[in-house]
């Protein structure tokens, strides 16, 4: 565990030294940011009726691709789950296609589906679809995991078949988990939608690629601001419903209670009088709790929204259908024959492409950790300073990858140290909210220990907090790593470094085995990690 710590710690620094970055760069390079954003003020959108048809357009793409990622993920979840398939190599094969529809990111996908359809949403809708599996899948097969056994029994001691018994003693245990995880898909495909437009995927991402191309910084400022403001209202909405649907909604005092001063002993008075029900006449209907109305409401919209996906749009499933016999065939011309499509630039471009992942990842957590504990609800020194880390983060979040790298990248020249800078911002929203998530679910045992000895809140943060959430800062950041090295693939796409340009070169010439081949290292490497941080994982929960 020191090795791995060490060395993850020693390759960080040896990457920001070699690609030239530091926590200052932004202040040393203030002047060349500085300019680049008054080229761009004001801000300004023209002809609002084809942007805003655009936006419908990547709302409606990243729903119906996170419908076919939920589609194709439910069956990978349940085969890729321990306690439902004992035969293990299914559940490996299950895991294996999870695992590589994660680490092919999901603009590398929309390069190769753009060649089957052409320019358009449905090479967008499927590569956020398939690229979606990969979480869904995980997450799925995860939460299928830690069901408990006592409803499956009771089923199976009714005498029900196999499909019974996963029908009402364990779908109902997974749903709400599933919704939630899928309205949290929904939040990132809508990120990821807006910038598939760059490679020809249809969506808001066409116009961002044209400002780009034609220098148009103002209408690509103001382009950017109204997606980062659909952004955190797409966010707001789904963690809202996420958190009603998981019952963090839910009270225990209700509000007249609360004006009387919270409850009485009589409200926790045990009924000891006897009880008869008549079971001919009682209900076996469930309660229409607001959690089931938001679930069925859900359901209901959801329906609605995936109609009006298709006859919004110029999607169609007859042509996604006609479609569907070439991708097997595209997918064969990836399989290279040789290694005749290798080149000697390709092994910097790799390693570079992996160091930005260290270095972008080093300097998110250097600032993500303290961050997670003021944007924790039950550490933070005040109410308005939880407050308004949480709207910071949300607001960090809400920054498209790629738009920043554009920027950084017309500010400070092409190479990889806009590249990391664009990621670290990103990655710090995101490992922020996993760490502020995760210190807020601590135990209150440990601290209220450490506060009866006297201690400042400091000292409870360091002794009573800080071990608890020890595993899950490391496991959490190995899993940022995983995400950092599959983000830095694609920068290089828009001058940020890595292997990214090459992979696009490798799409637009036709260079299938290149492109190919470049994938399987990729997934490669990503896969090494992901074998490591389980390895670590075991070692330290």
């Amino acid at each position: 565990m020191w090795i791995v710590g060490i060395s993850f710690v020693s390759i960080a620094l040896y990457s920001i030294y070699d690609i030239g970055v530091n926590p200052l760069t932004l202040y040393f390079e203030r002047d060349d940011i500085g300019n680049l954003l008054g080229r761009m003020w004001p801000p300004t959108i023209e002809e609002f009726g084809p942007i805003w048809n655009s936006v419908l357009d990547t709302f409606f793409m990243a729903f119906v691709g996170t419908t076919i990622a939920v589609i194709v993920a439910v069956p990978l979840g349940f085969l890729a789950a321990s306690n439902i398939v004992k035969f293990a190599p299914l559940r490996w094969v299950a895991r294996g296609i999870i695992v590589f529809t994660r680490a092919i990111p999901d603009l590398v996908f929309a390069l190769i589906f753009v060649r089957v359809y052409s320019i358009g949403v449905l090479p967008g809708v499927l590569a956020i679809g398939l690229h979606a599996v990969g979480m869904l899948g995980k997450l799925f097969a995860d939460s299928i995991e830690q069901i408990q056994r006592a409803p499956r029994e009771g089923v199976v001691a009714t005498g029900a078949s196999r499909s019974q018994e996963l029908a009402a003693g364990v779908l109902p245990q997974i749903i709400p988990s599933f919704i939630a995880a899928a309205l949290y898909r929904l939040d990132i495909n809508f990120r990821s939608a807006t910038l598939l437009g760059l490679v020809g995927a249809g969506g808001i991402g066409l116009q961002i690629r044209a400002y780009q191309g034609a220098l148009r910084y103002p209408e690509l400022l103001g382009v950017t601001l109204l997606i980062i403001v659909l952004i955190v209202v797409v966010e707001v909405v789904s963690t809202n419903v996420r958190s009603t649907i998981l019952g963090h909604n839910r009270t225990s005092v209700s509000f007249l209670q609360k004006l009387k001063g919270g409850p009485s002993a009589a409200d926790f008075r045990v009924d000891t009088g006897p009880r008869h029900v008549d079971i001919t006449t009682a209900s076996l209907t469930p309660p229409w709790t607001k959690e089931r109305v938001t679930m069925y409401s859900f359901g209901l919209v959801s329906i609605v929204m995936l109609y009006l996906s298709f006859s919004l749009t110029d999607m169609s499933v007859l042509d996604l259908l006609t479609g569907l016999p070439e991708i097997p065939q595209v997918l064969w011309k990836l399989v290279p024959r040789s290694m005749d499509w290798w080149q000697s630039m390709f092994f910097d471009d790799l390693v570079e492409t992996v160091l930005m992942g260290f270095a972008a990842s080093f300097l998110a957590l250097v600032v993500a950790i303290p961050t997670g504990f003021l944007a924790a609800r039950n550490v933070a020194p005040a109410r308005w300073i939880y407050a308004t880390a949480r709207v910071f983060i949300l607001g960090v979040r809400a920054l498209p990858d790629l738009v920043v790298a554009v920027i950084f990248v017309a500010a400070l020249g092409l190479g990889p140290k806009p590249g990391v800078l664009a990621l670290a911002i990103g990655l710090y929203g995101f490992a922020t909210k996993l760490f502020a998530d995760s210190i807020e679910e601590v135990s209150n045992g440990p601290r209220d220990g450490v506060l009866a000895t006297g201690s400042t809140r400091l000292q409870e943060s360091f002794s009573g907090v800080l071990p608890q959430v020890m595993p899950s800062i490391v496991s959490n950041s190995l899993y940022l790593l995983d995400v950092s090295i599959r983000s830095s693939t694609v920068l290089g796409i828009v001058g940020g470094g890595g292997i990214g340009f090459a992979l696009l070169q490798g799409a637009k010439l036709l260079k299938w085995e290149m492109l190919g081949g470049l994938l399987i290292i990729i997934f490669l490497i990503v896969y090494s990690i992901e074998l490591l941080a389980g390895w670590v994982r075991k070692r330290i929960i």
